[in-house]
């Protein structure tokens, strides 16, 4: 009789449902010193906003209690391409003491001396977005940096104690594959905890509204990620495109072997179903690295079509 094959590894995929266990403040509120091109500060728009310590703080406590695992602190950039995190530190100090919320962070560009700051007010990790092209950056975000500007933020972030989760945006510069892989080999200078490959959303009201990037460039970009990273895990982070795109782009990243896919459609979990892939659904930004304390049941009012 022919052996059973009792080594074929179990497939596996984790989906992040985001929208009521950890919300996204904005600290700038609407405010934006860039408007960047993809953005023009429409999807702050989007976001709950807190500009002071002491709204920061109500607003938190409210979320926590009405079940709210944890919060994203994010917000527009100044000139410099830095979110001011830095100014509602004592916020995340009290929000801390009286509670378990996990607080994470998008930054921008950061210094050593901020982000040990913030791992001492107890801040558990920052997302970060890498550009591997320069001209890009220029020409979508205004920016004129270089790439040991970004580099020493990620290696800022790592040297400071606290988890770091780099983003790569698929067709960040007007829908083109550009130096995204670049992006990847700067990355690597340090250890993430974990790699999210995200993709330009089209934004009404923007030059880009009517720009999607091409499916097929994120599985170039997947793979190479999960080529340079085996041991770390590689997401589709929530920002992948719109409509049938989006959907297409969540079975390609399934199917090339991603750790997890942030704000999946029901079309994308059917799949999954269907083909035999043990499923867990987590209620943290993607960037986190998943454990029963944030393990959620599923809730169809919480997915994309």
């Amino acid at each position: 009789m022919p052996e059973k094959n009792q080594d074929k590894p179990v497939k596996k995929i984790d989906f992040f449902i985001t929208s009521d266990t950890f919300p996204s403040i904005s600290v700038t509120g609407n405010s934006c010193s860039l408007m960047c091109q993809h953005c023009k500060g429409k999807l702050l728009q989007r976001l709950i906003p807190a500009t002071t310590c002491e709204e920061l703080e109500k607003k938190a406590l409210a979320l926590h209690a009405r079940g709210a695992k944890g919060i994203l602190l994010t917000g527009g950039c100044d000139e410099r391409g830095s979110v001011p995190i830095r100014s509602i530190i004592p916020a995340i100090k009290k929000l801390k003491e009286k509670t378990d919320l996990i607080i994470i962070a998008h930054t921008g560009f950061i210094t050593l001396e901020e982000a040990e700051l913030l791992k001492d007010s107890g801040l558990s990790g920052i997302g970060f977005d890498v550009m591997g092209d320069m001209d890009a950056v220029k020409e979508v975000y205004g920016l004129n940096v270089s790439e040991k500007d970004y580099i020493d933020s990620l290696r800022a972030i790592s040297d400071s104690g606290l988890s770091v989760f780099p983003h790569v945006c698929v067709g960040i510069h007007f829908g083109k594959l550009g130096k995204e892989l670049r992006a990847l080999e700067m990355i690597s200078s340090i250890v993430p905890s974990t790699v999210i490959i995200t993709g330009l959303m089209p934004v009404a009201g923007t030059p880009m509204e009517h720009i999607k990037p091409q499916p097929s460039d994120f599985e170039k970009v997947i793979k190479k990620a999960i080529e340079m990273f085996p041991i770390t895990p590689v997401v589709l982070g929530c920002a992948h495109s719109s409509g049938k795109d989006r959907a297409m782009i969540e079975k390609t990243a399934l199917l090339c072997g991603v750790s997890g896919i942030a704000a999946p459609t029901m079309g994308t979990i059917e799949f999954a179903k269907k083909n035999g892939y043990e499923i867990n659904f987590y209620g943290t930004c993607c960037g986190l690295i998943p454990d029963e304390k944030t393990r959620i049941e599923m809730g169809k009012n919480e997915l994309t079509d």
